[in-house]
C-alpha cells in the first residue's frame, strides 16, 4: 500500500473551551484525502463526503487506500467519540479516474444523520479521520457574517477601528488628503481646482483600491438580489458601526456604496454618473491609509449612467419598505428616473453608445462596456423602474428589448449574466405585462438546456463530476468562483420561479454542493474564502492577491506573517487561462489549477487569487439563499378601499394596507384588468387623468419584497364628475 500523509489535529482552543480535564476526543490523525463542507451542513441537506486517491496533478505522488470494505466509514462526535452513522464507500464510476480533478474517489453518504453537533468521519481500517465539521440550522451564520463584512473592510474614506474590526485589520480612513477623494480631479486637467469633486465613499472594487460605477453593477444587483430573496438571514448585528440600527446591516453596506453613487451622479450635473475614480500608476501601498497619490476620475459616460439607473432603481424597490429609509427610497427613485432621461438623451433612445470613455490613464481596470452590455443595463433599469413605478414606457423597453439581451438571446441561460436573468423572470410576474412576453420569459427552452449543459442538471444519477458540482471545463477561467456561484444560483431560481417544479429538490440539491465545493469539497481541499479558521475552516486561504494585504507585508499570509489577510474574501479561483509565469499551473486538471499565493508581477497571482466585489456578491447570495427558507407566503389583500375628492378627472384613493410576513412594498391599482398605478406607496393617493364622467371599477394588490402578489380587494365602483 502506498504510504498515507498523516496530520495530527490541533485541538488547543477547544482545550480551552472546555477545560483542562474535558479534551474532546478528536481523531488522533487526519488526512486531507476525506472531503467535506468543512463548516458542515444544515441538517436537511445531502451530505456526502468524497474521499479520494489522487492520481494526476500537483499532488500526484501522493496517494490513499480507504477502507472499502463493509461498513468501515464512520461518523463519530467530536466531543465524545460515539458512533453515530457507518457506512460502506460507494466507488465513483468503478474506480475510474476523474480528468477534471485528476483523481480517483469514492463517495460516503452520511445524509441520514441529521441530529445537531460537531462530528469527524472516521476511517476505521486506516485509523484516520477528517477535520472537524457541524450539523446545525446556524452553521453558516458565522461565514456569511465574515462575507458580508469582507464590504466593510473594503470600504475607502472610512477608518476601520475597534471594536468594527480586530485589531489586526485595522486601518485610518484611505483617500482623505487634499487632492484624493474628497477633491478629485478630472484625468483629462489633473490637479486643476475647477474640476474638484467630492467623490468619497463606496468600496475599492478588488485588489485595487480604485472605484468603478460600471463594475459595481453585477454587486449592487446581487446583494439586493439576495436580500430579497432571504431576508431573515441578514440581520442587524454583524458588527458594523451602524449595527443595530434597525436596518440589515447588508443594507447599510449597501448604503455606503449608493452613497458613493450619488456623489458619482451629482458631480457631473447633468443627472448622469462619471465611470471611476483612482490613481494613474500601478504602485502598491499598503496599507490603504498610507498611500498619498492624487486621484482622479473619468467623466460621464453613457454606460456609467445606465449602471446607475439599474442600480438606483432596484435599491429603490427594497429601500422602499423600510419606514426609516422612505426619504432615501424616494431619492433613489428620482435619481433613477433622472438618470435614464439622461441616458435616453445620450444614447438617442438608447441606439448609440459611447464605448471608449476609458483609455487606461488611471490604472488598472478598464471600465467601459460595449453596445450589447449597455443595452442590458437599460433593461435591467427599465425593469426596476417599472416594477417600482407601473409606468408604460418602462414596461415597453422592456418588450421592445427583452429578446435582444443575454441570455435570451442566445438560448443559454449561463453563469455569467445572473443579474439578468432574476431581472426577467421577476418580471414576468409584474403586472401589466404582456402574457405573451411573459410566457416566453417563463418557457424558454433555453432554461433547461443551459442548465443541462452548463450543471450537469442529470449529474445526481449518472455522476459525472467525482466532486458532484459539474461545471465544464470552459468555466475555469478568471473568477471561477464566481461563475461557480452562479451556477448554483440558476438551480435556485428554477427553483424561486417554478421552472420545472417538479425536479425542484434537485436544483437544490446541485446549488448545494457548489456552496460545499467552495468550502473544501474540492481537489485542494481548500475553503475558498481566506483566513476562515475562526469560522470553523480546517485549511482556508491563507493568502489573496490584494493591495492591502500584498507580498512581503505583515498581512502576506496566514502561514508566515505576522496578521494574514482579513477574513471572508473570496478569491478568483481554479484558472485554466493563467497566463504568468508559474509553471504548470495552467496545464493543471482544471479543478486544480491553483496555487495559494499572492506574488506580482510576473507571476500574476491576481489571475487567480484576487478578490473583487462582484465575485463576492454571487457567493454571499448562493449562501444566504442556501440558508434561508425562500419566502413563499403572500401578502394579504389590501381592505376598506374608499374614494373621495372626486373631480372630473381625478379621485383621492385611501386604503388600509395588506399584511406580509416580511413586508408589503407596494401596491397595484387596477382597472378591471388594466394597471392604472404600480408600486403604490402608503396607504392613500391622488389618482389623475381618469375620463369625465365615467365609471371604474378598481381593486388593489399588495406586492412583498419577493415579487409575490396579494388577492385582489374588494372592488370600488366610482363615476367621476360630469363633463363640462
Amino acid at each position: 500500500m502506498n504510504t498515507m500523509f498523516l496530520r495530527p489535529r490541533a485541538c488547543v482552543g477547544l482545550l480551552l473551551l472546555l477545560g483542562a480535564g474535558a479534551a474532546p476526543a478528536v481523531p488522533s490523525a487526519t488526512v486531507p484525502w476525506i472531503k467535506v463542507d468543512q463548516f458542515g451542513y444544515q441538517p436537511a441537506m445531502q451530505k456526502v463526503a468524497v474521499i479520494v486517491d489522487p492520481q494526476a496533478g500537483f499532488n500526484a505522488a501522493e496517494a490513499f487506500a480507504p477502507g472499502t470494505g463493509s461498513g468501515q466509514y464512520q461518523i463519530r462526535r467530536w466531543a465524545d467519540d460515539v458512533v453515530v452513522h457507518t457506512g460502506t464507500l460507494q466507488p465513483w464510476k468503478s474506480g475510474a479516474t476523474h480528468a477534471q480533478s485528476g483523481d480517483r474517489g469514492w463517495h460516503y453518504d452520511f445524509s441520514a444523520l441529521t441530529a445537531a453537533g460537531a462530528y469527524y468521519i472516521w476511517d476505521s481500517a486506516r485509523q484516520v479521520g477528517s477535520g472537524r465539521f457541524e450539523i446545525g440550522s446556524a452553521v453558516y451564520a458565522p461565514v456569511l457574517r465574515h462575507a458580508v463584512r469582507m464590504f466593510y473592510h473594503q470600504r475607502l474614506n472610512h477608518a476601520k477601528v475597534a471594536p468594527y474590526v480586530d485589531a489586526r485589520w485595522a486601518d485610518a480612513a484611505a483617500y482623505e488628503r487634499p487632492g484624493q477623494d474628497r477633491s478629485a480631479t478630472s484625468r483629462w486637467a489633473k490637479g486643476q481646482a475647477a474640476t474638484a469633486r467630492d467623490l468619497s465613499g463606496g468600496w475599492m472594487d478588488a485588489g485595487d483600491t480604485n472605484k468603478y460605477v460600471t463594475f459595481a453593477q453585477s454587486a449592487v444587483l446581487q446583494l439586493l438580489d439576495a436580500y430579497r430573496m432571504s431576508p431573515a438571514v441578514f440581520r442587524d448585528d454583524f458588527g458594523i458601526p451602524e449595527s443595530g440600527n434597525g436596518l440589515p446591516d447588508l443594507l447599510d453596506e449597501l448604503k455606503w456604496e449608493l452613497d458613493f453613487l450619488r456623489r458619482m451622479q451629482d458631480a457631473s450635473g447633468t443627472h448622469g454618473l462619471f465611470l471611476k475614480v483612482g490613481v494613474d500608476n500601478y504602485t502598491d501601498i499598503s496599507p490603504p491609509s498610507a498611500d498619498a497619490r492624487p486621484r482622479y476620475y473619468l467623466p460621464e459616460c453613457t454606460s456609467a449612467t445606465l449602471a446607475g439607473a439599474a442600480m438606483f432603481g432596484a435599491a429603490h424597490v427594497v429601500y422602499r419598505g423600510f419606514a426609516s429609509q422612505a426619504a432615501g427610497a424616494a431619492d433613489l427613485l428620482a435619481r433613477a428616473e433622472a438618470a435614464w432621461a439622461r441616458a435616453k438623451l445620450t444614447t438617442s433612445g438608447f441606439t448609440v453608445f459611447q464605448t471608449a470613455c476609458d483609455d487606461g490613464d488611471i490604472k488598472a481596470g478598464d471600465a467601459d462596456v460595449d453596445a450589447q452590455g449597455q443595452l442590458e443595463s437599460s433593461v435591467l433599469a427599465a425593469i426596476a423602474l417599472y416594477e417600482a413605478t407601473g409606468k408604460a414606457e418602462y414596461r415597453a423597453h422592456v418588450e421592445a428589448n427583452y429578446a435582444r439581451v443575454r441570455p435570451y438571446s442566445l438560448w443559454w441561460w449561463g453563469p455569467y449574466w445572473a443579474p439578468m436573468q432574476v431581472a426577467l423572470l421577476r418580471h414576468a410576474g409584474q403586472p401589466g405585462v404582456s402574457a405573451s412576453v411573459a410566457s416566453n420569459l417563463r418557457s424558454q427552452k433555453s432554461w433547461q438546456s443551459g442548465v443541462i449543459s452548463l450543471t450537469d442538471f442529470n449529474g445526481g444519477t449518472n455522476g459525472t463530476d467525482l466532486y458532484r458540482a459539474h461545471l465544464a471545463d470552459a468555466e475555469f477561467n478568471w473568477g471561477h468562483n464566481m461563475t461557480r456561484s452562479n451556477a448554483g444560483l440558476i438551480n435556485l431560481d428554477f427553483e424561486a420561479f417554478g421552472i420545472n417544479s417538479t425536479s425542484a429538490a434537485l436544483y437544490r440539491r446541485i446549488a448545494e454542493q457548489h456552496l460545499h465545493w467552495l468550502h473544501g469539497a474540492n481537489p485542494m481541499g481548500l475553503v475558498m474564502l481566506s483566513n476562515m479558521a475562526s469560522a470553523g475552516a480546517e485549511s482556508s486561504l491563507s493568502e489573496i492577491y490584494h493591495t492591502w494585504f500584498a507580498h512581503g507585508t505583515v498581512w502576506d499570509s496566514t502561514r508566515t506573517s505576522a496578521r494574514g489577510p482579513a477574513p471572508g474574501y473570496l478569491a478568483g479561483g481554479p484558472n485554466t487561462t493563467y497566463t504568468g509565469s508559474v509553471a504548470g499551473l495552467a496545464s493543471q486538471p482544471p479543478q486544480k489549477a491553483y496555487k495559494d499565493w499572492n506574488t506580482g508581477w510576473p507571476e500574476n497571482s491576481w489571475e487567480v487569487t484576487e478578490p473583487a466585489i462582484y465575485y463576492q456578491a454571487a457567493y454571499v447570495q448562493l449562501l444566504a439563499r442556501l440558508m434561508g427558507t425562500a419566502d413563499t407566503q403572500a401578502p394579504t389583500a389590501p381592505a376598506r378601499l374608499t374614494a373621495s375628492a372626486i373631480t372630473r378627472n381625478s379621485a383621492t384613493l385611501s386604503w388600509s394596507a395588506g399584511r406580509d410576513n416580511v413586508g408589503v412594498v407596494g401596491h397595484d391599482l387596477y382597472s378591471g384588468s388594466t394597471l392604472l398605478g404600480g408600486g403604490l406607496l402608503g396607504t392613500s393617493r391622488l389618482i389623475t387623468g381618469l375620463s369625465c364622467n365615467t365609471s371604474y371599477t378598481l381593486t388593489l394588490r399588495a406586492r412583498d419584497l419577493a415579487g409575490q402578489v396579494s388577492a385582489a380587494s374588494t372592488a370600488l365602483t366610482l363615476k367621476t364628475a360630469a363633463c363640462s
